[in-house]
C-alpha cells in the first residue's frame, strides 16, 4: 500500500479499509440513514503503543450525503513519524440502492504532496479520476465500486440488511483491489464498554498475505470492538475501542 506514509497511520487505514469497523443505528436497516458518531480507539503496532486513531461519521451538506473521516492522536514514538494533522476523509452519497462515494482525500498532515491524495466519482460519466502518491488515477466505475472509507459503510450496510457483504471492490495503492469477508466465530470480549457479545469477520484479498479480522457487536449496531491485521501470520496492527458517543 502507500508504503512512504508513516507506518502507524498506513497500517490503521489499511486496516479499517479492508474491515468494516463503524457504527451505524438500527434505522439503517430499513432507511438506509446513519446516526452521526465518533469512536474512538486505541492502537498499537507490532506490540508498540501507537496512540488513538478517532473516526467521525457525520451528515454532509445535501440529502443522503455523508461524511466519513479518520484522525490519528499518535504517542510520543508514533510521532515521530505520524502527524497529529493527517486526515483521511470521504464524502459518499448513501441510498436505498447502495454507497456511492463521490469524493475520496488523502492528506499525510506534512508538506509536499507525495504521501497525499484524492479521488472525485462521477457516475453518471462511469469513471474516477484523481490522483495518489503524485501519480494520475482514471478507471471506469464499477457496480459496488468503493474508496478506503466507504467500503466500510458498504459492509456495515449489507450487515445490517441481513445479508452477507460478500466481495467487494476498492481502489487503493493506484488500483482496484478485491476484498472478500466471510463470518469465522463468535466471542466474547471484555472492552471499555463492558462484556461484549461479538460475531468474528475475516476479510482476505487473493494473491496478499494479509488478513483482517474483527470483533463485531450485534447488540451495539455491529460496532467493531477490535480489530488486527495480521501479515504472513503474524499481528502486526490493533486496535480496541476506547469510547464511543452516539447522536441523541
Amino acid at each position: 500500500m502507500y508504503e512512504s506514509r508513516s507506518r502507524l497511520f498506513h497500517a490503521a487505514a489499511a486496516l479499517w479499509a479492508v474491515t468494516a469497523l463503524l457504527v451505524a443505528g438500527h434505522a439503517l436497516a430499513q432507511s438506509s440513514s446513519l446516526e452521526p458518531f465518533r469512536a474512538t480507539y486505541a492502537a498499537s503496532y507490532r506490540g508498540m503503543e501507537a496512540g488513538n486513531l478517532t473516526f467521525d461519521f457525520k451528515q454532509g451538506a445535501e440529502a443522503g450525503q455523508f461524511i466519513y473521516e479518520t484522525t490519528a492522536d499518535p504517542s510520543f514514538l508514533a510521532s515521530l513519524v505520524v502527524s497529529r494533522a493527517a486526515l483521511e476523509r470521504s464524502t459518499m452519497r448513501i441510498d436505498d440502492h447502495g454507497v456511492y462515494p463521490l469524493h475520496w482525500q488523502l492528506d499525510d498532515g506534512k508538506s509536499g504532496d507525495k504521501a497525499d491524495g484524492y479521488l472525485s466519482f462521477d457516475w453518471d460519466a462511469q469513471r474516477v479520476t484523481g490522483k495518489i502518491e503524485r501519480e494520475p488515477i482514471d478507471f471506469p466505475t464499477q457496480p459496488g465500486l468503493q474508496d478506503r472509507l466507504s467500503i466500510q459503510i458498504s459492509v456495515m450496510l449489507a450487515l445490517l440488511r441481513g445479508e452477507e457483504p460478500g466481495t467487494i471492490a476498492m481502489i487503493d495503492d493506484n488500483r482496484i483491489k478485491r476484498y472478500t469477508y466471510r463470518k469465522t466465530g463468535n466471542a466474547v470480549l471484555e472492552t471499555a464498554l463492558g462484556s461484549i457479545d461479538t460475531v468474528i469477520y475475516e476479510s482476505t484479498r487473493e494473491g496478499s498475505s494479509r488478513v483482517a479480522r474483527f470483533w463485531m457487536a450485534p447488540a451495539h449496531d455491529y460496532i467493531a470492538m477490535r480489530a488486527e491485521q495480521q501479515r504472513k501470520g503474524k499481528v502486526e496492527t490493533v486496535m480496541t475501542i476506547r469510547s464511543l458517543q452516539r447522536a441523541e
